[in-house]
């Protein structure tokens, strides 16, 4: 396991040399340095960053709404630039593998392979294709699809063995796919090319639900459509409006959230353009409809299965599925939590920190994780480093299943990243006490 102490000092350094330098009024990088809080500021816990990875790569790992942690906490599931096994360098392609995080041993799960599109044709649409992978820790698989788009697999870990459970030549698959806990039920999403005018965006987005078989690698169905949306333009977006950000709820298989995605942009209080959704029964229904035109983003269902949590105008906030309530958890628009990971009792949320707009060096940003207590709003802050730009070098903080680790991806140059985690169980222990 890299520890890096050295590295994790030049991050620090460099964050308080940044930090020292910005006065902008808001901005998420007009904190003080470590040790040099206000009374009115969060506690600093500067955790040692342990490195699960280490090289001149593209490390990452699964978006938020997935697990990348193994049932045991021993193993990392990320997805790399480096070679194939045999040492083969293919562009644009990755390895799915499993990191032993006391050790940083990396076993090879899987290529994510790079096809030739030109025999799709119109079919191969160009959805997001970052985050490839999900993973069932009551089974021990996961499911992943290629970079192209077209091929999805069922993995047995334990065995590493694959088999491929869909080949969609009709349309593209987009990221992230999401797998339910026993590994019977996989849900993701699919475009495809229609009409295109000055209505239409010329993509119709289309959720899918798929039985399969966790011991056998097969389906055990056919797909099943949960919902169509045919991409609209709205307001001059010339991108339209899709479904996307699929998922599944952990404690109920028929219970389906997603995203109207519309580029980032803010919402009018229109339907269309309200962000969260569920489809429940066969009803698809938004789960808050921002009247008072909230930024919402970056949503995901609790692993209690009870509530959605999302981000909203850099605030942390969650709906009832029982009730559809909606309640603000915590309030802190300098720090700017942007994505969020729920522990499994849902007592704890870790968040990233969005930083500033201008990039610190070498094009990377300020950033850092967040723990926020649920019950009372209290935030603290965990570590800081430097965030990419875009997908997938986010960091995107993803909970350990016995809620003891947060794993997040730090960028180290301007193409070039590693997947990390800390260690919050003395946090947690002392939160009390340390207050």
């Amino acid at each position: 396991m890299f520890t890096r102490r050295g590295l994790t000092a030049l991050y620090a350094a460099t964050a308080i040399a940044v930090l020292s330098r910005c006065t902008s009024v808001g901005d998420a990088a007009n904190l003080p340095a470590p040790g040099k809080q206000t009374p009115t500021m969060p506690k600093e816990w500067n955790l040692e960053i342990h490195y699960a990875t280490s090289g001149p790569h593209l490390n990452t790992i699964a978006y938020p709404t997935c697990r990348t942690w193994s049932a045991d906490g021993e193993y990392l599931f990320i997805e790399s630039t480096r070679p194939r096994p045999d040492g083969t360098q293919v562009p644009n392609e990755r390895q799915l593998l499993k990191v032993d995080i006391a050790t940083g041993d990396a076993t090879h799960l899987a290529t994510l392979e790079v096809e030739n599109t030109k025999p799709y044709g119109a079919a191969h649409v160009g959805a997001s294709s970052q985050y490839h992978c999900d993973y069932a820790p009551e089974a021990n698989v996961m499911v992943y699809y290629d970079i192209t788009g077209h091929n999805m697999y069922l993995l047995d870990v334990a065995a590493g063995k694959s088999n491929r459970i869909l080949h969609q030549n009709e349309g593209c698959i987009g990221d992230p796919p999401a797998i339910t806990p026993d590994g019977k039920r996989v849900v993701y999403y699919v475009l495809y090319p229609s009409v295109a005018n000055r209505f239409l965006s010329g993509v119709t987005s289309v959720i899918f639900a798929l039985d399969v078989d966790p011991k056998k690698l097969e389906p055990v169905a056919e797909p099943k459509v949960i919902t169509t949306y045919p991409g609209r333009i709205v307001e001059g977006r010339p991108h339209g409006v899709i479904v996307n950000h699929s998922q599944v709820n952990p404690k109920d298989p028929d219970h389906y959230c997603y995203a109207h995605e519309f580029g980032g942009t803010r919402t009018d209080g229109s339907l269309t353009l309200t962000r969260c959704w569920e489809n429940r029964n066969g009803i698809d229904r938004p789960l808050d409809r921002p009247l008072n035109l909230e930024g919402q983003t970056h949503e995901v269902i609790g692993p209690l299965g009870t509530s959605l949590y999302f981000v909203e105008n850099w605030h942390v906030s969650a709906v009832d599925f029982a009730t559809y309530q909606k309640r603000q958890i915590c309030d802190d628009t300098k720090l700017r939590p942007s994505h969020i990971t729920v522990s499994p009792d849902e007592k704890w949320i870790a968040a990233d920190i969005w930083g500033g707009n201008e990039p610190a060096e070498d094009g990377l940003f300020r950033s850092g994780i967040l723990l926020i207590e649920a019950a009372t709003g209290e935030i603290e802050v965990l570590c800081r480093f430097l965030r990419g730009r875009g997908h997938p070098r986010h960091p995107h903080p993803n909970f350990s299943l016995d809620g003891t680790k947060i794993a997040f991806v730090v960028s180290d140059g301007p193409d070039t990243s590693q997947v990390a985690y800390v260690d919050v169980s003395d946090v947690i222990e002392n939160w009390r006490s340390a207050k």
